[in-house]
């Protein structure tokens, strides 16, 4: 059962259920509710001035996870999606712990069935869609003649095809409501390609124009669709090698961004002050790029 059955769907009056150890005081206005199951170590949270739905691809880790995280202190309430449950969960109590709101989906999203089941079970709880960050990817490496189909075929899947799924599933609730914020996560090798990565850069390339395409179409709807372009980033995979060394010194700014700085940059893009940019790239790459 879910104990908001009767009252408004989630959305400025947010339910969600936590540990009894997490609750805090009370609000000074709680509904009347029937009395829940106190052997399930569960209670219902009365959260309120959330500024809505945000649903966040790839939130598991790196900039995905900074993206979540920075969203809900902003007050959206935030679904995680991941293909790993463990770092959907990871993420999502760490927000609860900062006494905000959110939850871990576990989804494969290199399909269609993948998106359409983690959308569907994200907006079974917070309810429908009010901002969608596209940033799941992946990074493979390899010399041209050396990709194969399905190394290819995965990369284009996970870094294009998902972010076409995720809006379509999503747009759904943001046409219909007028409104809405779509960030795509593309990259400077979108822009920019180099050596061993053709299958990356090619489907970076595609989110740009997807982005304008989209924007294009959207602007009627008062949708605004836009992507971050970031450079190097202090990721952990990307700390895992060596190649950051070299590319540190054609950097501007002579050091990597900070995940949280990528993050500063969508949280702009969704909020009030960016309503009259659509269609935008936004390059955040310490100047190692200036278009």
């Amino acid at each position: 059962m879910q104990f908001w059955e009767g009252f408004p769907k989630p959305g400025l009056l947010q339910f969600i259920l936590v540990p009894l150890a997490e609750i805090r005081e009370a609000p000074a206005f709680v509904p009347t509710l029937a009395e829940p199951d106190r052997s399930i170590n569960l209670e219902v949270k009365l959260l309120i001035s959330q500024k809505g739905h945000a649903i966040v691809t790839g939130g598991g880790s790196g900039i995905g996870r900074a993206i979540a995280r920075e969203l809900a202190c902003e007050g959206w309430a935030v679904s995680v999606l991941d293909l790993s449950k463990e770092r959907a969960l990871a993420v999502a109590e760490e927000i609860i712990q900062d006494g905000k709101t959110a939850q871990g989906v576990s989804c494969d999203l290199s399909t269609r069935d993948g998106v359409r089941n983690g959308v569907s079970k994200a907006r079974s709880v917070f309810g429908s869609i009010d901002v969608l960050i596209n940033n799941v990817g992946i990074y493979p490496s390899a010399p041209f003649m050396e990709i194969k189909d399905q190394d290819w075929d995965t990369v284009m899947a996970v870094c294009l095809k998902s972010f076409f799924w995720c809006s379509q599933e999503c747009l759904v609730d943001m046409m219909a409501r007028r409104s809405g914020k779509i960030v795509n996560m593309a990259s400077i090798d979108g822009k920019t390609p180099g050596p061993g990565n053709a299958a990356y850069s090619s489907a970076k390339a595609g989110v740009i124009s997807l982005t304008r395409s989209m924007a294009a179409e959207m602007a009627e709807f008062n949708i605004n669709v836009n992507a971050v372009a970031p450079g190097w980033v202090e990721t952990p995979n990307i700390m895992k090698g060596d190649r950051w060394k070299e590319a540190i010194k054609k950097i501007p700014l002579k050091r990597l961004a900070k995940p949280e700085e990528i993050a500063d940059a969508v949280s702009f893009l969704v909020s009030e002050k960016a309503v009259y940019i659509t269609g935008e790239i936004l390059n955040v790459n310490g100047g190692m790029l200036m278009d």
